[in-house]
């Protein structure tokens, strides 16, 4: 049981290293050699845990996306309303620990990688079909059946593609904006009366707030991709 966690660590620090092997020097520059200069070992270790370099970056996606998902559960467990849960979805993808400037355009050098690796397909094939599943269990509360189809569609969509755009550029990497940008869509495609509205205000500056106690614990940025 000690060798397999121990193991597990040294796989886990892999992995960040090779994050930050990313973003120091994009997927062509990373190679197995800075993999291991980052993580104070030697390449022969990074093999010993790592067969190639494909499977390394399979494992930053594969660590990625369990963290985006660790956050969602994490701003569930307070979110009490169809409403809340809606925007915990929105709030965890952009909250800063996850959706910052360095996490963004390493994002983009990971997600050119795709089509050319199996294994990173696979693992964002199943990361998009959680956001939509994700999305659709709430939207369902305001939508019918197909429009809501529809609806979680477009809105993870919108959410890849705003990650896609903040990784692109070298502007800075804001956190409201990019919610805002959601809500702006939210807006759109749901019922907008005034009262939903308003619950919608509510529940997003609730879950704002939850996060920023939450996700910008020390515990939980320990464990981001970022640190």
């Amino acid at each position: 049981m000690r060798s397999s966690s121990i193991r597990s660590i040294r796989r886990s620090e892999l992995s960040q290293a090779t994050f930050e092997a990313v973003v120091r020097f994009g997927i062509r520059g990373t190679t197995l050699e800075k993999v291991g200069e980052i993580a104070g070992v030697s390449k022969g270790v990074v093999l010993h845990h790592f067969k190639d370099k494909s499977s390394l970056l399979a494992a930053v996606f594969r660590r990625s996306n369990t963290l985006l998902s660790e956050s969602v559960v994490e701003l569930y467990r307070h979110a009490e309303s169809p409403y809340e849960r809606l925007w915990a979805i929105i709030v965890s993808n952009f909250h800063e620990t996850i959706y910052n400037r360095r996490v963004c355009q390493a994002w983009v050098s990971l997600i050119s990688e795709t089509p050319h690796n199996k294994q990173c397909q696979r693992i964002q094939i199943a990361n998009n079909a959680r956001i939509r599943s994700n999305l659709l269990n709430e939207l369902k509360h305001f939508l019918g059946p197909e429009e809501a189809k529809l609806a979680a569609r477009l809105l993870g969509v919108l959410i890849d593609g705003i990650w896609v755009r903040s990784g692109s550029l070298s502007e800075p990497v804001e956190s409201k904006l990019a919610i805002g940008e959601a809500e702006y869509a939210i807006m759109k495609l749901l019922p907008n009366d005034a009262k939903s509205i308003a619950k919608h205000k509510a529940a997003r500056a609730r879950m704002e707030t939850i996060a920023g106690i939450a996700l910008g614990s020390k515990a939980f940025r320990d464990r981001s991709i970022q640190n």
